[in-house]
């Protein structure tokens, strides 16, 4: 391995860069695999062994092989050496020598929040054509507070590309109270978080000193929470539309306008649902909407909802959301969330429930829910398991998260 990779890779290409994005992708990574050994180790460290993770021969390939698909190791031939590697900071060499060689694309996982979870591939010309226009509208930022992780595609964008861009620190604040963020916050940062972030942060009042920009993404954010933002001083928020597979779409800084397409997107004439992206040498490339809009005009729209989320068991259309709006009927019930599980001929839906304060015995709220279900729903529409708990899953990105069918 090279130990000093070439000066021509782009900006962000840094050990101490890649490390914190492979940090934070092997953590998500160990979450889902195993999460015992994130007790037994704490900090994913890059000196870390990689045998002293405790993993099987079957879940470390899995590790790897993720490793390899994000950071797209297979197109320059480092793939055939993830195996063989020690140690998580051979990872981080083998990165950096795989994008001095080839540094044309990348790959994100969704979230899985409306189905199982996809691999989504991004040019990185794409990628950095969206960090060229923020880099314009973020300036004067002085340095970057950020509560998400890297390896998603919002964190890749914002803490990991903007910030080497933009040539200002950035600072990871996700091991300190939302609140605390805030009112620690100097004049020129741009906080990069989410809805549920900043709605933990406002919880307390305080004055936010001046000069502070919020970046909000990956969920509608309330319109109640802009006006508190603003009401502590907030200079700006900005909340930007798009999803794993279209990476940014449109922006605002208001909370009731219509998102302004970024320059490189346009309308599709006569398909409301498509977009067209244009690249630096005038390719036009078309693209699905994730969501259902309305167009007010050829450069602004309103996002209406994601799209109807059916998922076909046994040949039949089912739709999650239609079975958790009945178990929210339910007098015993506060919140629900329903997924797909399982595969092929075993795929069934499976449910998460949050008991109100009326249900007597959470324990046995699995059992009369079947019964409740069953009166009111056909079979296939019936989920195969139900988990209660005190607070539904979500993400680190303050998304719905996937969940064991059995619980601890």
């Amino acid at each position: 391995m090279n130990p000093n990779p070439p000066s021509a890779l782009r900006p962000w290409w840094t050990r101490e860069g890649v490390r914190a994005v492979l940090a934070d992708l092997v953590r998500a990574e160990l979450e889902r695999l195993d999460p015992l050994v994130l007790n037994r180790i704490g900090v994913v460290d890059p000196r870390l062994d990689l045998a002293d993770l405790g993993l099987s021969s079957l879940a470390l390939i899995d590790l790897a092989t993720t490793v390899v698909v994000q950071f797209r190791l297979d197109e320059t031939g480092y793939d055939a050496q993830v195996v063989n590697c020690r140690c998580l900071e051979d990872w981080v060499e083998l990165i950096l020598e795989s994008r001095a060689a080839r540094d044309e694309s990348m790959g994100f996982l969704t979230s899985g929040s409306t189905g199982q979870p996809k691999l989504c591939l991004h040019r990185m010309a794409f990628l950095e054509q969206e960090i060229e226009y923020f880099a314009g509208l973020f300036a004067d930022r002085r340095r970057i507070l950020s509560a998400v992780p890297r390896h998603h595609i919002y964190g890749f964008l914002f803490a990991f590309m903007l910030p080497a861009r933009l040539g200002i620190p950035a600072v990871d604040v996700r091991q300190v109270l939302p609140g605390a963020v805030l009112r620690q916050a100097l004049p020129g940062d741009l906080i990069i978080g989410y809805p549920a972030f900043f709605e933990l942060a406002c919880r307390v009042p305080f004055k936010l000193t001046e000069e502070v920009v919020a970046l909000t993404s990956t969920s509608p954010c309330p319109a109640e929470l802009w006006r508190v933002l603003a009401e502590l001083g907030c200079a700006r928020i900005v909340e930007i539309y798009g999803s794993s597979e279209t990476a940014g779409i449109g922006w605002r800084d208001q909370p009731q306008a219509e998102f302004q397409l970024l320059p490189y997107w346009s309308r599709v004439p006569d398909a409301p649902d498509h977009l067209q992206r244009r690249d630096a040498a005038g390719t036009v490339y078309p693209w699905a909407l994730p969501d259902q809009v309305l167009w007010t005009d050829d450069r602004h729209l309103k996002v209406l909802g994601r799209r109807d989320g059916a998922v076909q068991i046994g040949g039949i259309n089912v739709y999650p959301e239609r079975v958790a709006a009945c178990l929210r009927e339910h007098p015993e019930v506060a919140e629900a969330l329903v997924r797909p599980a399982g595969q092929g001929a075993n795929l069934a839906l499976k449910a998460f429930v949050v008991p109100s304060a009326s249900c007597p015995d959470p324990h046995q709220l699995p059992e009369r829910l079947h019964l409740w279900l069953t009166e009111r729903l056909p079979p296939l529409e019936r989920p195969r398991s139900i988990r209660v708990g005190s607070a539904l899953p979500q993400s680190s990105l303050g998304k719905p998260a996937d969940w064991d069918e059995e619980g601890p």
